[in-house]
């Protein structure tokens, strides 16, 4: 069997922003070089859990909810939805057949403001009432482009109290969910955090896996 991957997650690095976009992500601090003490060592003097491309597990807002190091980890048949739309209701979802099961994608090309001012705000975001579709769908995992699934001005985030409430985590930040589509095969995805007890959302290597004869 053959496995073509697609890398979804943004690259982290030294200084990168997260929201609401004017803060650090992300400090390294290198302890020894090789050209000096023989080695590379380095350590992270900063890293907010929501920066890059993240998973949010149920904890980030449910105060029982399984934090990373209870989340499964799992490999998905996934359903990639491509929308040019600011307000996501379900109707976008309808009519993708069944979702049980299964991790929504959601592809609205907003990874192309990624490193732009206007990342963190006025993105495109799903409704409560497409939430709820998802829940009552069977969902497993959704993932978007966007830094949030919520509308950007949300100070209640519904989405997300609907979806981790059920134990469904989000997957925020993604990018290249256009070469997905563009394979025109069926693809599982993945997103693997560190297994931190205690902890609410952490960075991850997303990607989609093509699995071939």
């Amino acid at each position: 069997m053959k496995i073509r991957v697609i890398d979804l997650s943004r690259e982290l690095k030294d200084g990168i922003e997260t929201w609401p976009g004017d803060a650090v992500g992300l400090r390294i601090e290198h302890l020894a070089r090789v050209e000096h003490e023989g080695h590379n060592t380095s350590r992270f003097t900063h890293l907010d859990c929501h920066c890059g491309t993240h998973i949010d597990s149920p904890l980030h807002f449910i105060e029982s909810g399984e934090d990373l190091a209870e989340m499964p980890l799992r490999i998905l048949p996934a359903v990639v939805m491509s929308t040019s739309l600011k307000r996501i209701g379900p109707e976008t979802f309808q009519k993708a057949g069944p979702l049980e099961g299964r991790a929504i994608l959601v592809h609205t090309s907003w990874d192309t403001h990624v490193g732009r001012p206007d990342f963190y705000r006025d993105f495109p975001y799903i409704t409560p009432e497409a939430a709820r579709f998802l829940v009552g769908s069977g969902i497993t995992l959704l993932g978007v482009d966007t830094p949030s699934p919520d509308q950007g001005e949300s100070t209640d985030h519904p989405v997300h109290h609907i979806l981790l409430g059920e134990g469904i985590p989000i997957v925020e930040g993604l990018v290249h969910l256009g070469k997905v589509i563009a394979e025109g095969d069926t693809p599982h995805f993945s997103a693997f955090p560190l297994k931190v007890k205690d902890l609410e959302a952490c960075p991850v290597r997303a990607a989609a896996l093509f699995f071939t004869p």
